[in-house]
């Protein structure tokens, strides 16, 4: 086994540059995708054609009190434009009494971002309407703002045990999902050379030799789970310490996942290796595949957007889906072994019925 494990090191160290590239690749995405998604998302505004300065700028002072948003005035023109050329994914047109949304996809955050304007806008015309009928309207919105700011009846959002409730962290399923996915790239590939030297005839040569079967296959998923494992590691320490990226501080736990979940990938590649047979094949099929999983998986989506059953039901078939609810619990819920027990079980179940049809598909080809 350490043998097997010996040579691919050496390719690996004579060529680096792929690994290297997979790991470049998780934190660039993290960078780019993860990061917009944990903090306020900016939104570009403008006002209608007519409309007193005054009042658009009081709606944008409204409208920046929420935490989830960043809205900034800007003119017509730019914010068309910046919404045409993809720079913004949404806008916001200011009327009177009324608004109008500017997007160039309607996603959850653009649904959110509707909801948010509209109940600024209705809570608005409310104060106006109040204010006209008023008696005596100057320094009517004052109060009315003061009396909010105070109100008889309050609601407070508490968790089971008392505690505060959190929103939703998307930078962080987002973290995970881009480590996660680019992980099994790079284990694919690794594995892929057990196809490789069968074709070229290397593996009837290592028969030959004292090196039993079984060391052979070990060599090669070892030294597979190892890199895999590393990558993950790297890429999670890079975006916690070097880019701050709060994952939370039970290291032991995510690290445990880890390790699960690329055992289960090494498996997946197996189950590919034994279905594709040659080298060429998997390099066209399994690329292929793989970004699919991600998507089926509801990984770059918030919760309870992805609603398909039947895809949903898909996805349990694959180690992502699992790896990310136990990890984002880890995280974000503090799960503890108990909580865990669930999500492990799939990746060991998952893990122990690809590797066993995947070994045995690749002993019935020779």
């Amino acid at each position: 086994m350490s043998a097997v494990m010996l040579s691919q090191w050496m390719k690996e160290r004579r060529s680096p540059y792929v690994l290297m590239l997979f790991i470049v690749l998780s934190v660039l995405a993290v960078l780019l995708f993860g990061s917009s998604n944990g903090g306020s998302l900016k939104v570009d505004v403008f006002s209608d054609a007519g409309m007193p300065e005054e009042q658009a700028s009081l709606l944008v002072a409204r409208l920046n009190e929420s935490e989830a948003f960043v809205f900034r005035m800007l003119e017509e023109e730019e914010v068309r434009k910046n919404v045409q050329e993809g720079r913004s994914a949404a806008a916001v047109r200011l009327m009177a009494e009324d608004f109008r949304i500017l997007a160039s996809v309607n996603d959850y955050n653009v649904q959110l971002l509707e909801s948010q304007v509209a109940s600024v806008y209705k809570e608005e015309l409310q104060i106006r309407s109040a204010m006209a009928a008023a008696g005596s309207p100057s320094g009517f919105r004052e109060d009315v703002l003061r009396y909010l700011e105070n109100p008889p009846l309050t609601m407070e959002l508490a968790s089971p045990d008392g505690g505060s409730v959190e929103s939703y962290n998307m930078g962080l399923q987002l973290t995970f999902a881009f480590a996660l996915f680019v992980v099994m790239f790079t284990i694919g590939f690794k594995i892929n050379a057990i196809n490789a030297e069968k074709t070229s005839g290397i593996w009837d040569r290592m028969v030959l030799s004292p090196l039993s079967k079984t060391a052979m296959y070990m060599g090669h998923l070892t030294y597979s789970t190892i890199i895999g494992f590393i990558q993950v590691v790297l890429v999670l320490a890079i975006l916690r310490f070097g880019f701050g990226f709060a994952i939370g501080d039970r290291y032991g736990e995510l690290l445990a996942v880890s390790l699960l979940y690329v055992v289960s990938v090494v498996a997946m590649a197996m189950l590919f290796t034994g279905i594709t047979r040659t080298p060429e094949k998997f390099n066209m099929i399994y690329p292929s595949i793989i970004p699919v999983i991600p998507l089926i998986s509801g990984a770059y989506m918030p919760p309870g957007v992805f609603d398909n059953a039947i895809l949903q039901a898909f996805a349990q078939l694959f180690p992502l889906s699992h790896a990310m609810d136990a990890m984002l619990g880890i995280s974000m819920h503090d799960f503890g072994w108990t909580e865990l027990y669930l999500p492990i079980a799939k990746l060991l179940l998952v893990t122990v019925l690809f590797m066993g049809i995947g070994i045995n598909l690749v002993e019935r080809n020779r």
